[in-house]
């Protein structure tokens, strides 16, 4: 599947990330998420030994994939790639809450709302981009770790600089392969 040339992605600079998790916050206000539902997720990873231990963060989401296996593995065609910012998008009157998009996503988006008995997640805030406005998790990060624009200007370096850093990676470690689907989420690695 040919990448669609106006796909908005993600930038997330660790460097500037606090786990503050205002983003999440954000994120659950807009939509008004119940418990237990989470678009967006801060992942904090402690790494090394004694004396040298470093806490690493991950603010992740939805990476509205140009290959979505969540997508390819919804039996009832509830999830679509809507053609005007490439958002991942569930319809939630199609969904049967059976899971399997959830299983088949290798970065764990897809989440399963108890209230609804439906599959959940990021939805790139396209109402809100049809509206010319940020996301609200860009929106709520105080330290300008999160920025959304064409995937094209990501990758060809036009992020403000008050977020950019060099150099700019398809993943983190610990994140699943970027082959396996092709995210539209880029990153700078805390050094």
């Amino acid at each position: 599947m040919p990448r669609n040339p106006n796909q908005i992605g993600w930038y997330y600079n660790e460097n500037n990330c606090i786990a503050c998790k205002a983003c999440e916050a954000g994120c659950k206000q807009e939509f008004d998420l119940p418990i237990g539902v989470r678009r967006r997720r801060v992942i904090i990873k402690e790494e090394g030994k004694y004396p040298d231990v470093k806490a690493r963060y991950l603010s992740t989401a939805c990476n509205h994939c140009t290959e979505p296996a969540c997508m390819k593995a919804c039996p009832v065609e509830a999830i679509t790639k809507e053609p005007e910012f490439g958002a991942v998008l569930i319809n939630q009157d199609k969904c049967i809450g059976c899971k399997r998009c959830a299983a088949a996503c290798p970065f764990g988006a897809p989440t399963f709302n108890e209230e609804k008995k439906k599959m959940d997640k990021c939805t790139l805030c396209y109402h809100r981009l049809k509206e010319g406005l940020p996301p609200a998790c860009v929106r709520t990060c105080p330290g300008y770790a999160l920025w959304h624009g064409k995937l094209s200007d990501i990758e060809d370096q036009k992020i403000p600089p008050e977020i950019y850093r060099r150099p700019i990676k398809d993943t983190l470690p610990g994140l699943a392969d970027p082959k396996l689907t092709i995210p539209s989420a880029r990153f700078s690695e805390n050094k």
